[in-house]
């Protein structure tokens, strides 16, 4: 399937048939990634996590903040902040 890209601001857009995005689940409202890969390029759709748990799941366990928010990380509350 041939497709001609678009310019869209600075970038360039690519339409998707309508018949593609029913196979494959896509809306407008959904957001897809695009990968290098060795023989071009691959666009696929991102799946996104279900519950904030599932989130918080995918952190890995040695993961340490940057230190430009070590402060606000480890802090107390100072005013009225809601938790």
């Amino acid at each position: 399937m041939e497709l001609e890209l678009k310019k869209w601001g600075n970038s360039l857009g690519l339409r998707i048939p309508h018949k593609l995005a029913v196979s494959y689940g896509l809306d407008e409202n959904s957001i897809v990634e695009i990968l290098e890969i060795e023989s071009g390029l691959m666009i696929r759709k991102k799946s996104s996590p279900t519950s904030l748990q599932s989130l918080l799941a995918t952190i890995p366990t040695d993961f340490t903040y940057p230190d430009d928010v070590q402060d606000f990380v480890k802090g107390t509350p100072v005013g009225q902040e809601l938790l």
